[in-house]
């Protein structure tokens, strides 16, 4: 499939439904069954936005219905899974990063007293940054492929007459 649609973990939400058309079309023989561009409409199963501290942005993709030659067939598929980077690692790294550079700074200005305040200004400052900004977002922008299987067949009904497309 390719989406038509944009597929965004901080804008979209469980059982929104996105429109995509067929990549590559449907063959049986020699014969285009379905071509490529056929509308397809995927859901939104699940999604996860990763939080300010940790956490992880997840979304679960899965096919809903194909619309071809004026009929709606109802489609089950595999799952499309994705991950985002994990906000915890950054978060650990920001925050302690912060504290050594101000604990650096303390040293320099105050000696070790200074270097005790100054680590946990830092880490009060890196913390506070992260609590600001949100972890990495999943966004699947228009154009992208993604691949399912189906879990169950569908019988198509198909009228030569409507389809002139040949492989």
């Amino acid at each position: 499939m390719q989406l038509i649609d944009p597929v965004d973990t901080s804008v979209n939400h469980p059982g929104d439904v996105f429109h995509a058309s067929l990549a590559e079309p449907i063959v049986v023989g020699d014969e285009v069954v379905v071509p490529t561009g056929t509308d397809v409409l995927v859901k939104l199963l699940n999604d996860t936005s990763a939080g300010r501290i940790k956490g992880t942005s997840t979304i679960q993709l899965q096919l809903a219905r194909m619309e071809y030659q004026g009929t709606s067939y109802t489609l089950v598929s595999s799952d499309y899974d994705q991950t985002g980077k994990s906000r915890g690692k950054r978060s650990a790294e920001t925050i302690g990063g912060a504290a050594a550079v101000g604990a650096i700074i303390g040293a320099i200005a105050g000696g070790g007293k200074g270097a005790a305040i100054g680590a946990g200004v830092g880490g009060a400052g890196g913390t506070a940054v992260q609590g600001a900004t949100h972890g990495e977002q999943i966004r699947l922008p228009a154009e992208t492929k993604l691949d399912f299987t189906l879990q169950q067949p569908v019988n198509v009904h198909y009228f030569p007459d409507k389809n002139n497309q040949r492989r």
